[in-house]
């Protein structure tokens, strides 16, 4: 019985050092853009990008220039996807899924403020 405690704690232990050896592991996918989209505030020309996913942060990478670095967040599916893709709205990217893997990555979208209306009272002197 006394033997059985150690060996469960270290399976434990092994365990969770294997699942955080995983999230400490930055995420580096290709992926090619046939069209222009915004991510971020940035806008991404058609071409091929590297994306590095680290945390909650994701950069895109073109050759060795970086061209955005934006909040991200990785999700699981549920499913594995067949191909790559690029989900977007009004042509701003909210979510890239590769192929064979069952985590997406999402991205918020952008809201657009409207610039203050001017107002109709003046507080200068006149």
């Amino acid at each position: 019985m006394t033997n059985r405690v150690p060996f469960r704690g270290l399976i434990l232990l092994a365990a969770l050092a294997y699942s955080f050896s995983a999230w400490a592991v930055p995420t580096k996918k290709s992926l090619h853009i046939q069209h222009r989209f915004q991510v971020g505030d940035t806008t991404l020309a058609p071409g091929d990008y590297t994306i590095v996913v680290d945390g909650g942060e994701a950069t895109f990478e073109q050759g060795r220039k970086v061209v955005a670095k934006v909040s991200c967040a990785v999700k699981e599916s549920g499913e594995k996807f067949s191909a790559d893709a690029i989900v977007y709205a009004n042509a701003a990217i909210t979510e890239i899924r590769f192929a064979g893997q069952s985590q997406v990555i999402t991205f918020a979208p952008i809201t657009t403020s409207n610039p203050p209306k001017s107002s109709s009272t003046s507080s200068g002197d006149r």
